[in-house]
């Protein structure tokens, strides 16, 4: 019964992908001009940044909110991105007055004091992150898309690094917008690529994986897998570690796509898998968090939760945070797997919490952020989405 639960909960999912909508359970429903998506945040100075599911990309200072400080305070900003009304003669350098809010499910980037998010509607965003004034759109054009982004864009802090449901991989340069490069690949890409010492790595939903040059966007190496690649992909020394359909969590040679190992779990591997002292730390829709020797993916532990674990688990210190969609965030000894902590948030997250030592900021479903104290168990506020 479990896994048949997850597999409806993953068909839900997929729905989400194709609609570009959702309610706040994580429904495929869809109404109006309801944005939706699963944004996680990033730190700029002192601000967190994350992609509303109203279509905002949101600025709040930690110490502003914990002090209950009327929003925005100094420092916090947002933005509500838009699509362009046909035939405005504003194009895509302004935010058009009205049109339909924009699903946001990437977690935004951040260099060079811009930060930058991807829309279900195909746009690339470049906001100051400072004032949250919009620099620059991607494309130019207010009638070009790329295609819907669904994943992280990366940077190696020149250039931004994104892929589309077009079956493409953009480059594009961070500092002005510019086009760079595009390839296309076998299959639609839903998943974020990871970039190392010059070097792109991608997978798609036709199982291939893939390594480009980062300058020229050049094939270096190419392979199938059995099924579509359903992580993020992530880089360790050697290695890239990604999750498929067919179940298999996948450590391959990074140099020549050389498969050196897999590990079989009981669901497929949604989140993208974490590296850290040599342990791959991955959540899986079976409603297990494992830990796996990186080198040779063998099972350390295992730990049990209360439901699938769809966003990736966080670190902090000597533990491991993970949150399952049914709200209840765990804390857990990254050496043994035991349980320290269990914190109910009390709605479905699928968005990547955000750790600053003890703290963790997690945006769930009932669009809250909720500041949770993991040293106490306690949460210490909360912040609404909605803004006017």
């Amino acid at each position: 019964m479990k896994y048949i639960k997850t597999i409806l909960f993953v068909g839900i999912l997929i729905s989400v992908f194709l609609t570009g909508c959702g309610d706040s359970s994580g429904s495929a429903s869809c109404s109006g001009t309801q944005a939706q998506g699963w944004s996680g945040f990033v730190k700029y100075k002192q601000v967190l940044c994350f992609g509303s599911m109203e279509g905002r990309v949101i600025a709040i200072d930690p110490v502003a909110r914990s002090e209950n400080k009327t929003y925005p305070a100094a420092n916090e900003w947002s933005y509500l991105i838009k699509t362009s009304v046909p035939g405005s003669a504003c194009g895509a350098m302004c935010s058009p007055s009205s049109g339909t809010s924009q699903g946001i499910y990437d977690t935004p980037a951040v260099t060079g004091g811009l930060v930058y998010v991807g829309t279900y509607n195909g746009k690339i965003y470049a906001i100051n992150a400072d004032r949250g004034v919009v620099r620059w759109i991607f494309p130019r054009e207010s009638y070009e898309t790329v295609g819907s982004i669904i994943a992280d864009i990366v940077t190696d802090g020149q250039n931004l690094y994104f892929v589309s449901s077009n079956r493409k991989i953009y480059s594009i340069d961070a500092a002005t917008g510019d086009f760079r490069w595009e390839h296309e690949t076998e299959g639609k890409i839903w998943v974020a690529p990871a970039i190392d010492n010059g070097v792109l790595y991608a997978g798609n939903y036709a199982g291939e994986v893939l390594a480009l040059d980062a300058d020229t966007g050049k094939t270096l190496w190419s392979i199938k897998v059995p099924s579509a690649v359903s992580s993020s992909l992530t880089v360790f020394k050697n290695s890239l570690y990604f999750g498929t359909f067919d179940r298999n969590l996948y450590s391959i040679d990074k140099n020549s796509g050389r498969e050196i190992w897999k590990f079989t779990g009981g669901n497929w591997f949604w989140a993208k898998p974490i590296v850290d002292n040599g342990r791959i730390y991955a959540a899986c829709l079976d409603h297990k968090v494992y830990s796996l020797d990186a080198s040779t993916g063998k099972e350390l532990w295992q730990f049990e939760t209360a439901g699938p674990v769809i966003a990736p688990i966080a670190l902090t210190d000597s533990y491991v945070l993970a949150v399952c969609d049914k709200g209840i965030l765990y804390k857990i000894k990254a050496e043994n797997g035991t349980l320290e902590k269990e914190m109910p948030i009390g709605f479905t997250v699928m968005s990547p919490p955000y750790t600053d030592g003890d703290m963790v900021y997690i945006y769930a479903r009932d669009h809250n952020v909720y500041a949770v104290d993991t040293a106490t168990g306690t949460i210490k506020w909360k912040f609404s989405s909605f803004l006017k």
